[in-house]
């Protein structure tokens, strides 16, 4: 009679077992509830400080004479909702790639569980770095350049929500642009693309990169589709340093 050892994958990773495709999905959706809860309770946990941020982050981009505005009644409440769930994806990322890694750690080899290790927190890093990059140089161009020049010719009465939502938009965007070294440095780990590729197309990637941020930011001055662009290609150069290494 076979014994339950039989049921283990000889041929596969050490200490890696056979299991009905019912019980890996049952799991998944577990881990994912962990994390979906997590994140709910740290929204509870940040929506009665987030009225105190918005009006700093107000203040520090806009000014104090530049007034609130509000056009439904349950607007205020909408953007609160907004930055509290903005600060739980950004405190609960981690804890999002620690589930999944242990999802999946079961079937990995021990070097591809030592570079899932090693990438997790390096792009939780570069996400870190996209936003602060967003808060201190494009959000204050943005508003400076964009938003307030209309005082020459209209007085400013800003929506709360809007304004919140384009924060939002713009520092997780920023996060995930800070992506494209890791992405890069994963492709050419995992060869799904060769270095040497990567490095032929820089003009191509150079100029879409530039027509991309032309149709991005209408700021007339093309202040910040410069530092956009700029910053894109350092982000590039950046992975193929990394995948260097490999």
């Amino acid at each position: 009679m076979k014994n339950e050892e039989d049921t283990v994958n000889k041929t596969g990773v050490h200490g890696d077992y056979t299991e009905p495709a019912i019980s890996h999905l049952a799991e998944l959706r577990n881990r994912l509830m962990v994390v979906i809860i997590a994140m709910f309770v740290f929204m509870l946990v940040s929506y009665p400080i987030s009225g105190y941020l918005m009006k700093y982050v107000w203040n520090m981009f806009l000014g104090s004479s530049t007034e609130m505005a509000i056009y439904s009644p349950l607007e205020w409440i909408y953007a609160r909702l907004e930055v509290s769930f903005l600060l739980a994806i950004a405190f609960t990322f981690p804890f999002f790639f620690y589930e999944m890694f242990r999802f999946a750690a079961r079937g990995l080899y021990p070097n591809e569980r030592k570079f899932i290790k090693n990438i997790v927190p390096t792009s939780f890093l570069f996400f870190i770095t996209g936003s602060i990059v967003a808060v201190h140089f494009i959000m204050p161009l943005m508003f400076k350049y964009i938003i307030l020049s209309s005082d020459t010719v209209a007085q400013s009465q800003i929506s709360v929500q809007q304004t919140i939502s384009i924060a939002v938009t713009l520092i997780a965007g920023a996060g995930l642009v800070f992506q494209i070294p890791v992405i890069m440095f994963f492709a050419v780990k995992m060869q799904l693309i060769k270095r040497e590729t990567l490095r032929k197309m820089r003009i191509v990637v150079y100029t879409s990169f530039l027509t991309f941020v032309l149709f991005l930011s209408p700021d007339p001055t093309f202040i910040a589709q410069l530092v956009c662009a700029c910053l894109l290609v350092i982000l590039f150069e950046v992975g193929l340093l990394f995948s260097r290494f490999y």
